[in-house]
This record gives structure tokens, C-alpha cells and sequence, in this order.
């Protein structure tokens, strides 16, 4: 109860604290109900203060509204070029724009966005909002991807929209040739040599131009070229006859046109009159997908004047004479007739519209007829009939022949599919093997197995006669294999069975049965490795194939293991392993006993090096030397000292005591070439391997002290001091757990000298240039008990005792 009251008391003033009257900005909220205070001092129009003191009805509109009076005055003062700044300071520094807002608005938007993080911070929140932003992208995707599904590709759709045809606006300088004048054309006629003129009639609305001296000329509906040759003649009355008369095209006649029904933007356009009907379409963005491709109303006047079929114009080109746009033609695009669609093996499979009288035989045609591999005997339709989906199924042939004038009427939704023929060869026969050109050949009625054979041009000569396959059957299970012996074939019809398609006949080899065995030469020649074995081959042959014998091999000692005593067409013998030693002359063109040395399936040759010949050995030698480099071994057992000499001995700055050897396979081994250059021969002076590298450095004056030291450092070596406690002491010191009877020396030769210890005493190896003194960390015993441990212990012992004798002595 306690707690709950200081809790209490020590809340107070905090509550206190956040009611205090006077305090609360109301204006900051929008919705308060407090009397309502204007804050004067942040109005930014500044200027006397509004005569109203309520509230505005409307939360969001400005803080104190002025009335129309105080409106009017300012528009006054704006004009009369006084608004600079206070209403009731002219002369005050001018209003920034940038600077004015709405107090009530700002406010909101603070408190709006106040509340907004602290919704962010809710997990429950964001979870939900996250969940619903997913879920209306997925529902935009999937709106994306049924409008994409859900297009049809129309033929003839595409025309308006694609960038190969060019239906732009057209207004070219030189008019097509079936173009007409009308009135609002241009012409340039042009004049020189004799007369020199260029002047530009515009045609009136009768059709006509009137040039001065030459009178009025009617161009009305004139073609540019028909115009032209009058306009010429009219004009050679008047000028010399050597006179030049030339007559251009203008600027063209304006046109307004009108389009409507199923295109993509309806309108009025104005275009000049070079242009058509497509032009005009361009221009409106093309039909819908419901637009009438085969029925574009061309009105003039209230009367149709042409029907364009744009199937027509994509298959055939332009049909007769284009006609071009007049003034306020009507142009009037229709919802589609028929639409059926073409699947399946057609060339051109898609959507097709089809006017009220056209039917299948129009559908084939506009399709581009059936595939290659189309079966033309039947045609699926899927129609709708009596409100039942069903199919129809059709002759093909009957529509895909050329003269045939038969057609089926087909209904708008039908669909037309073509199915392709079954994968597969049917009238091929497969002949492998061993025949000169094996393959698959047509199947000829009557024919038999000889016959196929001969135009495969006819048996190999390894053929295995005595029996030849053929296979015959659609699957395993019920497959047979027929056997044929084609010794007898000629004698013997019987054997010379018929033939059927998907036969496969099979000719064996006699090669198929042969086993084959490698002869592997190995050793001293140009080429090791195995080689195919041939019967009766021999040794000379081997090693011929292999390249013959290299410069340093044994002749005199070939060796022949092998494990094959006998070898037939069907049997392979052996009592064992067995090798011989055969000497043959070096020159194997005179050499008689490997041409008689018959050689055995699986055997192996094995060809030795001469013992005189050996491969020369070398070692390297760098560092501080005179002639550093590679030298080559000159006996067998060359030593260390021998190497040295021959490279011209050791310069003046060698360290000798550094000296290192690095052999192959091996790894660092240590030498100590000081006492080897003193003692020749000892056993210092080592014997040299092939590959040896031997490494005399420079001196090194550094000595680098290591492990349980004050400071791990590297200090310059003083040849009066070799002691290593010098070099220590140099370095700070032991550390806190030092092995003093484990130290050790690492010198530069890679040698490594341990602290010998006997009782008390201790002998320190010594130290020399470029020495690494390493001083190991002591580990703890595990079981090894602390003095403070023991000392408690025995307190604590000892406190017991006392304590049972004062209660002894206290119960007597």
C-alpha cells in the first residue's frame, strides 16, 4: 500500500505539469472545441486583424477570412502597385510569395504525419499494409497479363499500328499521279529564255486560275499531268515560242474529314487533300479490335462513294484507282461481320474476318493454305449450332483443290483447325553394317533383301555371310528377327526373303568377333606408349612403330615379358608370366634378330638405358659467391666444398655460418660450411644431389629476440656481447611466465641450440649474427594448488577448532 502511494504522490506533478490551464494551443487542432483565438501574431499577410472572431466553418480554409471589402482593397492596392508588404507600411520590404502558408493547414499536416509514424511503428500496421500493397500489384499484374491473354491477333489488325507501311499525313511536293486538282490547290508556273515569269495561282472555287493576258483556265478535276499540258498551251499563245514554261505543284488543298464508329480516336481531322482513306485512319490510331477491316464506308455528300476492303489492298494491293479525301468526307468503320479463327497446320494461323457471304474456301485462301505437313484429308471445325458447341468434320481435299467451287458457310466464333500427319518415315527400309553405303532406302513393292544390298552397293568384304538379321516388328514384343544366310542367298530362294517397310537388316562384320590386344614398348624410345597388336608381329616392327631406338638405349639388353603362349582365332593360352633378354644391332635396318622375334598378343617391351651414359645431375648455387648459377655435377659423389671452388669461392661479404641447402623432396637441410671450408672432405663437407640449390648469404646484423620477453625486439648484433641474457636484457626482460630451461637459439643456417640445464645450473647457448632467441611461455599445471588457497583453508581450519573449544569449555 506503501508503494502504491509514493507511486502516486510521485506522479502529481507530472500530471499537473501536462494540465495547466492557458497552456493548450487549440489552434493547432483543427477539430477543438475551445473558444476559438486568432493567432494574430503568425497571420504572414499581416494588417489588421479580420472583423470576424468565430471560428471558420471549414477546418482546412485560412486562419481569420477576410471580407469582401478588405479582398477588394487589396486587389486595389495590388494594382495601384502597393502591395509590397504590410498593408499598413507601403514602404515595408517586399512579400515573398515562397514564404506564405496556411497555419491551420500546416498544422494538420505536422499532426497528420505525427500519427502516421506512430502507425508505421506498429507491426500489426505495417503487416496489413504490406499485405494490401501485394495484394493490389498482384491484382494489377494479373489485369495486365488477361488484357495481353485476352487480345486476339487479327489479321490485317496490325496495319495501322506497325511502323512498316508509311500512312502518314502526306503533303509531298510532286502529287501522285492519279491526284485531281480541286479548288484551294496551288500551281508554279514557271518561264525563262525568252520570257521570264514565276507566279502562283491558287484555284477558286469554280475550279479555275486566271492569269493576267492569258485568261481563265478550268483545272477541275484534272489530273497534275493534264493540268499541266493545258496550263502549257494556254500559256505559249502569249510568250515567244523559245520560251521555257515549267508548272509546278503548291501547297495542296486543306480538308477536313470526319471519322467515326470502331476506331481508336473519333474525330474531325484536317489534312491536305494528297491524302486517302488509310492516311485518314492513320491518323485516327487505327481500328479497334471490333473495328470492320473488310467494311470501311467512304461518304460524301450523304451518299457512299467507296467501301475500302482492307484484306483487299494487304493481298492484292490497291483495288483500281485510290480515291482521295474531299472536304468534309465522312469516313464510317463498322463492327466486324464473322470473325473465325484459323489453327493448326495452316501457314498463316490467326483470327480472320469474313464477310456475311464468305465462307471456308475463303478462310484457306486468306490463311495461305494448308502446311506442309498438314493432313489435307480432314478439316476440324468447332461451331455453334442450336446453342451446342460440336464439331464438323469436312473433306479437305475438296477445298484445297484448285477448280473445286465448293464451300461451307461458316458462322462468326467458328474455329478452323488443320491437325498435322503422324511423325515418321512409312516407306523406308534401314540397312546397316557391313555394307559399302549403309543407310535408309524406299521401300519398292516386291522387293528383296538382295535387292536392298545391291543398291547399298552391295556387301563389304568382311561381311560375315553366314548370317545376316533382319529385324521386323513395331515394338519388341511382337518384333521377330529373321535369319539369312547369304552364302546360299543365290542358290537357295528361300533365304532371299521380301522386304516390308521399317524393316532393319543387319550385316555382321568379321571384324565384330576379331579380339583386339595392345603391345606396350616402354623405356629408351622416341615414342612409349601401346600399340595395336597384328598377327605376326615382331620385335622389329615394335619398335619401329615407336619411333625406334633412342641414341643412349641398350641394344644389347631388350627385354620381353609376356604371359601368352599360344594364340588362335578362338583360344588364348598361357602357362604364366615369362621374360627374355634379346640383343639386337642399334641400326634396325640390318638387324636380323629382332625381324625374327615373333611377338604375342599382351606382351610388353621394356627398352633399358646404357650404364655409361648417365643424365647429367646439377645443382645452383647463389648468394655471395663469385660466379653464382647452375653448375653441372662432374662425378657421381661431388661435394660441397668442390662446388664452391668452381664457382670461384666465396666474395668478402659472405656469411659462411648463414649458409643454407635446399634439396628436392626434401626440404631445408643444415649445413655448417665454416667447419666444411676448414675441413675438406669431413663429413661437414657434404656429398650434392641433383636439383641441390645452395644459398650463402651476406651477414646479418640483426638478432631478433621472440615469446615471454617485455618487448619482442630486433637488435643490432655486438660481437662483444654473445651472451644471450645481454640480448634479454636488451629486450625489457623475462616476461611473466618464462621457460628458462627451454630457451633456444635459432641461427642462420637453421640450426637450432636448446638451454642445457643440470640442477641450478644453466648453460645458454650462444648468440651470433642473424640468431632468433626464443623464449617459450611456462604452462600451468592443472592441478596445482595457490598459497592463498592453503592459506584460507587453514584460517578457516583453525577458526573451526577454536570455535568447538569456547562451546566445550562453555558446557562444562
Amino acid at each position: 500500500m506503501k508503494q502504491l502511494i509514493f507511486i502516486i504522490l510521485l506522479s502529481l506533478p507530472f500530471c499537473m505539469m501536462a494540465q495547466q490551464p492557458g497552456t493548450q494551443n487549440n489552434s493547432a487542432n483543427p477539430y477543438s472545441t475551445q473558444p476559438y483565438v486568432n493567432p494574430w501574431e503568425s497571420n504572414p499577410y499581416g494588417g489588421p486583424p479580420p472583423p470576424t472572431t468565430s471560428p471558420s466553418s471549414d477546418p482546412y480554409t485560412d486562419v481569420g477570412q477576410y471580407t469582401e471589402d478588405a479582398i477588394d482593397k487589396i486587389k486595389d492596392e495590388k494594382k495601384q502597385g502597393n502591395l509590397n508588404g504590410n498593408f499598413n507600411e507601403p514602404n515595408s520590404q517586399k512579400l515573398n510569395l515562397e514564404n506564405i502558408q496556411d497555419i491551420n493547414n500546416f498544422q494538420y499536416s505536422q499532426q497528420d504525419k505525427e500519427l502516421q509514424s506512430s502507425y508505421l511503428n506498429d507491426p500489426l500496421y505495417a503487416k496489413s499494409s504490406t499485405e494490401f500493397n501485394t495484394s493490389k500489384k498482384d491484382s494489377l499484374l494479373n489485369n495486365e497479363l488477361k488484357k495481353d491473354t485476352s487480345k486476339k491477333k487479327v489479321f490485317g489488325m496490325s496495319f495501322f499500328t506497325n511502323n512498316v507501311f508509311d500512312l502518314s499525313d502526306r503533303a509531298p511536293s510532286t502529287p501522285p499521279l492519279d491526284y485531281r486538282l480541286g479548288p484551294g490547290d496551288e500551281v508554279i508556273v514557271s518561264l525563262w529564255g525568252s520570257a521570264e515569269l514565276q507566279q502562283t495561282y491558287k484555284l477558286a472555287k469554280d475550279g479555275s486560275i486566271f492569269p493576267k493576258l492569258v485568261g481563265k483556265i478550268y483545272l477541275q478535276g484534272l489530273t497534275f499531268d493534264a493540268a499541266t499540258a493545258l496550263i502549257a498551251n494556254r500559256f505559249r499563245r502569249i510568250v515567244p515560242s523559245n520560251s521555257s514554261i515549267e508548272v509546278q505543284m503548291g501547297k495542296s488543298r486543306t480538308i477536313r474529314v470526319t471519322i467515326v464508329g470502331e476506331v481508336k480516336k473519333q474525330g474531325t481531322y484536317t489534312m491536305s487533300g494528297f491524302n486517302t482513306a488509310l492516311n485518314a485512319l492513320f491518323r485516327a490510331g487505327g481500328l479497334t479490335e471490333i473495328g470492320n477491316l473488310r467494311r470501311i464506308e467512304i461518304k460524301r455528300e450523304g451518299r457512299t462513294i467507296d467501301i475500302l476492303d482492307l484484306y483487299e489492298y494487304l493481298q492484292k494491293g490497291k483495288n483500281g484507282n485510290e480515291i482521295y479525301l474531299e472536304d468534309n468526307d465522312f469516313i464510317y468503320v463498322d463492327v466486324y461481320e464473322k470473325l473465325v479463327q484459323a489453327t493448326g497446320k495452316f501457314k498463316r494461323p490467326m483470327y480472320y474476318q469474313l464477310t456475311e457471304d464468305e465462307g471456308l474456301r475463303d478462310l484457306v485462301e486468306l490463311a495461305g493454305g494448308p502446311a506442309s505437313d498438314a493432313r489435307n484429308s480432314l478439316i476440324h471445325i468447332k461451331t455453334i449450332i442450336n446453342e451446342e458447341q460440336k464439331y464438323i468434320d469436312i473433306p479437305g481435299n475438296d477445298y484445297f483443290a484448285k477448280g473445286n467451287q465448293d464451300d461451307f458457310v461458316l458462322n462468326d466464333g467458328d474455329i478452323v483447325n488443320i491437325k498435322p500427319i503422324n511423325e515418321g518415315l512409312k516407306n523406308t527400309i534401314k540397312i546397316e553394317g557391313a555394307v559399302n553405303y549403309p543407310d535408309e532406302y524406299e521401300v519398292r513393292k516386291g522387293e528383296r533383301i538382295m535387292d536392298v544390298i545391291e543398291r547399298a552397293g552391295g556387301l563389304d568384304k568382311n561381311a560375315y555371310k553366314y548370317t545376316a538379321f533382319v529385324f521386323r516388328g513395331s515394338n519388341n514384343m511382337k518384333a521377330e528377327a529373321l535369319k539369312v544366310d547369304l552364302n546360299n542367298i543365290e542358290s537357295n530362294t528361300a533365304d532371299n526373303i521380301e522386304i516390308y517397310p521399317n524393316d532393319k537388316i543387319r550385316i555382321l562384320s568379321e571384324k565384330e568377333f576379331e579380339e583386339k590386344y595392345n603391345i606396350e614398348v616402354q623405356g629408351l624410345v622416341r615414342k612409349p606408349g601401346k600399340i595395336p597388336y597384328y598377327k605376326n608381329m615382331t620385335l622389329k616392327d615394335l619398335l619401329l612403330l615407336s619411333g625406334g631406338l633412342k641414341l643412349d638405349a641398350e641394344s644389347g639388353r631388350i627385354e620381353i615379358s609376356n604371359i601368352v603362349d599360344t594364340v588362335t582365332k578362338y583360344t588364348l593360352q598361357s602357362s604364366g608370366s615369362s621374360s627374355k633378354i634379346i640383343a639386337i644391332n642399334s641400326n634396325l635396318e640390318i638387324d636380323e634378330a629382332s625381324e625374327k622375334t615373333i611377338i604375342k598378343p599382351l606382351d610388353r617391351i621394356y627398352v633399358r638405358r646404357k650404364v655409361e651414359f648417365l643424365t647429367q645431375q646439377k645443382v645452383t648455387i647463389i648468394g655471395e659467391v663469385n660466379y653464382p648459377g647452375e653448375y653441372v655435377l662432374n662425378e657421381k659423389n661431388e661435394r660441397l666444398i668442390s662446388i664452391i671452388n668452381r664457382a670461384g669461392g666465396l666474395t668478402k661479404e659472405a656469411y659462411p655460418e648463414g649458409a643454407k641447402l635446399n634439396r628436392n623432396k626434401v626440404g631445408p637441410v643444415v649445413i655448417e660450411l665454416l667447419d666444411a671450408l676448414n675441413k675438406k672432405g669431413s663429413k661437414y663437407d657434404v656429398t650434392l644431389k641433383d636439383s641441390d640449390i645452395i644459398f650463402i648469404p651476406d651477414a646479418n646484423e640483426i638478432v631478433s629476440v621472440r615469446g615471454e620477453v617485455q618487448n619482442a625486439v630486433n637488435l643490432k648484433y655486438d660481437s662483444e656481447h654473445k651472451s644471450l641474457t645481454y640480448y634479454i636484457n636488451s629486450a625489457g626482460g623475462f616476461g611473466e611466465r618464462p621457460w628458462k630451461n627451454r630457451i633456444n637459439v635459432k641461427y642462420q643456417n637453421g640450426r637450432i641450440k636448446n638451454t642445457e640445464s643440470f640442477l641450478f645450473f644453466r648453460k645458454y647457448p650462444q648468440v651470433t649474427q642473424g640468431s632468433i632467441v626464443n623464449v617459450p611461455r611456462k604452462p600451468k599445471k592443472e592441478n596445482q594448488t595457490k598459497f592463498t588457497e592453503i592459506f584460507s583453508y587453514t584460517i578457516s581450519a583453525i577458526t573451526s577448532i577454536a570455535t568447538l573449544i569456547v562451546l566445550a569449555r562453555s558446557l562444562k
